[in-house]
């Protein structure tokens, strides 16, 4: 099986880097901050070389305050909130526009859900200004109630494994809330070692279920 690690930075990533070498069928991808960067770098690696998975680790911000700090949580949907157009005071998503869709989920890998059951599942939302207003915030936690995690990368990565066919895990230590924007409530490193634990034990959990890693 070979996998191809995506983190948008390399601190993101920085504690499995340091032992990225004993996984010797896995390749990792920093693509840089944003859709944009992530969707080239990607497009680049997927037309290089075949991938039997893709992982996608990361930080986030939780739109649920009942998820703690320094949560893991598996994306298994992820959505581009942003695209399409506003009418007014409404927005149309580019579903509705019949221009493609907007949400993503992953598919199967041999036949087996890829649900990891030591962590909370939810889903995504996508966007290139992260959220820290009121209003906005209320606004979009009312057209997609059911979303935990915001990010800035997660649908892009969504998108090329559905267009690929490939498998995606999301992983998304959660750094802060999605609020007005307050650096003091944040806990970056702790998210980032929690993601990085989470990630290898989901490439332990691949190995005993698949081929060796």
């Amino acid at each position: 099986m070979r996998i191809l690690v995506i983190a948008a930075t390399s601190f993101e990533l920085q504690p499995f880097l340091e032992v990225a070498s004993t996984y010797d069928r896995c390749d990792t991808l920093i693509t840089g901050v944003g859709m944009v960067a992530t969707a080239f770098a990607l497009g680049r690696a997927l037309h290089e070389k075949k991938y039997d998975l893709l992982i996608n680790i990361g930080i986030g911000g939780c739109l649920d305050r009942h998820v703690e700090i320094g949560s893991v949580i598996q994306v298994v949907s992820e959505s581009f909130v942003e695209l399409g157009a506003e009418d007014g005071h409404n927005f149309i998503p580019i579903d509705q526009l019949g221009y493609g869709k907007s949400k993503f989920s992953s598919c199967s890998l041999a036949d087996k859900e890829l649900r990891l059951p030591f962590l909370k599942q939810g889903e995504g939302i996508t966007v290139n200004k992260v959220h820290g207003h009121t209003e906005s915030i209320e606004k979009v936690q009312k057209l997609h109630p059911n979303s935990l995690v915001e990010s800035m990368e997660g649908a892009a990565v969504f998108y090329a494994a559905d267009k690929m066919t490939v498998p995606v895990i999301e992983i998304r230590g959660v750094s802060n809330y999605v609020e007005k924007r307050n650096r003091a409530t944040w806990n970056i490193p702790l998210a980032i070692m929690n993601s990085n634990k989470a990630l290898i034990k989901t490439l332990e959990y691949l190995s005993n279920l698949y081929l060796k890693i």
